[in-house]
């Protein structure tokens, strides 16, 4: 991969009376959302992802209204709304009806002109409160967002919302909310929906999933979805978009499956590594009516074998060494069939039937990953009893919860669910997917220079919705990983829907990806082979950002800079910081090269316009 993404990292050390976008001092009614001020979201070293603003909120009082078409005209030049709307609710008599919440500076700028020309009786430019989310898309679906009154709709924003925004218990004081910081790295997030963007480009799928995990603690570093939309404009796209896949998608895991069902088997004592299986002839038994093939002829082949070929045959007379009841037992303690308790919400269960309901085809099926529904999340709660001989992880995207006045409240970690496998078990499925990494292996395109990574990949067939059965066209290409394979620190998890582009395979489009995501990941994370952290590797990827300007004796001119630019002046002491709005700095107050006072105020103006690139159309 090419391009750069060394994203320079600003962490605060939240006061939280400044952090505030806009924080002001006027005692509003009590009642009002300016009564609390919401609490930031943070990445795991501080860098700011949500965080309330102060923007206008337009409202006409219809009583005073001279020339309703005139008026509507205006706004509607204005505000970017169609007039035949404005008009509607010009129509209303003796309301006080809102046009536009949480406006522009520019916009705001302009009615303040019109206002004091005298062409917009009855229109007031009302103090409100919004929220800013400085990466735009990023995690967006991790983060989500809040409603006109401020209120968590979705994601962190929704399951913490007591915490960021609590009831005040005093109406003349005012209340701020604590501070969330989530385990995402936004330098790791960023690389990640890079690579899934690319994805979504050469592929043309439906989706697209990439999660990145702490293999030791089920931090999840990464939590990619795509397609994704930008949380300060969130109500300009719809469900589908907005849908929480990782959490939220039951689908049959195809191939990758088959790293559960092995381990599953050889804890139940079932298969051993000296297990053999003729995997020539295909699969039957009496039950089945169409036997369960493999794309090519292995032979005789051991677990090993089954891993490194993929080889559904082999998984399939594995599946006959153990019964149903107690396959299906281990299944539950992997986490399948039951939601994680992820920190996040509507997450949804996925779909292992009760032992009760399977067919006599549903072992040998199971085990090579149909007849069951799973989440991406699942997939990853899964993969932490291998990387941790045996036990299960609880995955966490909380780090850690602050108090206003900086606190700890809680603190997230390493939250042991249950013990799943016996260690040797556990080590012995990570050899074998160690060696669908080397040639000869399905995974050997996901292999990374100087790291042993253990790799599973698939290719999941789709049932087609109107005839019933597996679709010729529509699959699920995806790709396990768990590095180093001897100390594991990272999971991986790429999941590909519906790809159109050259290939449908994992092993061809998925497990690619986990080469490049490793190549950012291990340099950035300094991972050496054995797992452990050493300094001065440099990352291999890179992104330039804007500088912020350093005050010196006067105040610098900080137009076009972007908002994420700017929040390291939160740090300064000698300033008061008021930031209006979200995008690039429009305006500022006091204007560049005033001479610099210690404990005077900044306003900066911000919106969506970006500053003029200077090139030329033909160029």
């Amino acid at each position: 991969m090419g391009g750069a993404l060394l994203l320079f990292a600003v962490t605060l050390l939240i006061h939280y009376g400044r952090i505030m976008l806009s924080a002001g001092e006027t005692y509003d009614p009590p009642g009002s959302v300016l009564d609390v001020e919401r609490g930031p979201i943070l990445d795991r070293n501080g860098r700011l992802l949500a965080i309330q603003s102060e923007l206008p909120t337009v409202t006409v009082w219809t009583p005073y209204v001279e020339d309703s078409q005139a008026t509507a005209q205006q706004l509607s030049r204005v505000l970017n709304i169609p007039r035949e709307d404005i008009l509607q609710r010009l129509s209303i008599p003796n309301r006080d009806v809102v046009i536009k919440r949480t406006i522009t500076p520019g916009e705001a700028e302009v009615l303040e002109l019109l206002k004091q020309q005298g062409e917009l009786p009855g229109v007031t430019l009302r103090r409100d409160v919004g929220r800013v989310y400085p990466e735009g898309n990023s995690a967006s679906h991790v983060i989500g967002f809040t409603g006109t009154d401020n209120s968590g709709l979705e994601g962190i924003e929704f399951t913490q919302d007591e915490l960021l925004s609590p009831a005040p218990d005093n109406p003349r004081k005012r209340v701020y909310g604590s501070q969330i910081f989530l385990t995402i790295d936004i330098v790791i997030q960023n690389a990640v929906e890079q690579i899934a963007e690319d994805l979504m480009e050469q592929h043309s799928p439906d989706s697209v999933m990439i999660m990145v995990m702490d293999a030791k603690n089920g931090d999840m570093l990464s939590y990619v979805s795509k397609p994704d939309y930008d949380l300060n404009r969130f109500n300009e796209f719809d469900e589908d978009v907005r849908r929480n896949r990782p959490i939220q998608m039951s689908y049959e895991p195809g191939s990758v499956f088959k790293v559960f069902s092995l381990a599953s088997f050889m804890h139940l004592g079932g298969v051993t590594d000296s297990s053999r299986f003729n995997t020539s002839g295909g699969y039957t038994n009496p039950r089945i009516s169409i036997p369960i093939t493999d794309l090519g002829n292995y032979g005789v082949i051991g677990p090993r074998g089954i891993i490194q070929y993929s080889s559904n045959v082999g998984a399939a007379y594995a599946s006959d060494t153990v019964n149903r009841e107690s396959f299906y037992h281990l299944l539950r303690r992997f986490g399948f069939g039951q939601p994680t308790g992820i920190e996040l919400n509507g997450e949804e269960s996925g779909l292992l039937a009760d032992v009760e309901r399977w067919s006599g085809r549903s072992k040998p099926t199971i085990a090579i990953g149909q007849e069951i529904g799973v989440t991406a999340i699942q997939m990853m709660q899964a993969a932490s009893a291998l990387a941790n001989e045996g036990v299960l992880l609880k995955p966490h995207i909380i780090k850690r919860i602050v108090s206003p006045s900086g606190e700890l409240i809680r603190e997230y970690g390493r939250t042991p669910v249950r013990e799943v496998l016996e260690p040797e078990v556990a080590d012995a499925i990570l050899e074998y997917m160690n060696a669908a990494s080397g040639s000869g292996g399905t995974g050997r395109r996901a292999a990374i220079d100087g790291m042993e990574i253990s790799v599973k990949t698939g290719t999941a067939e789709v049932i087609d919705p109107e005839t019933g059965r597996y679709s010729d066209e529509l699959f699920i290409a995806s790709t396990l990983a768990i590095l180093p394979s001897d100390n594991p620190e990272l999971i991986m998890y790429v999941v590909i829907q519906h790809p159109r582009g050259d290939s449908f395979l994992g092993g061809r489009i998925a497990a690619p990806v986990i080469k490049d995501l490793g190549e950012f990941i291990i340099p950035y994370l300094q991972l050496d082979a054995g797992g452990e952290r050493i300094p001065g590797l440099p990352s291999s990827l890179e992104i330039a950002e804007p500088l912020l300007p350093p005050i010196s004796s006067q105040i610098p001119d900080y137009s076009g800079l972007p908002l994420k630019t700017l929040l390291a002046l939160y740090e300064r002491e000698d300033l008061s910081l008021r930031i209006h709005g979200n995008g690039w700095v429009q305006r500022q107050t006091p204007p560049p090269g005033t001479p610099f006072q210690e404990g005077m105020e900044l306003n900066l103006y911000l919106d969506d316009t970006p500053p003029d690139s200077g090139e030329s159309e033909n160029e």
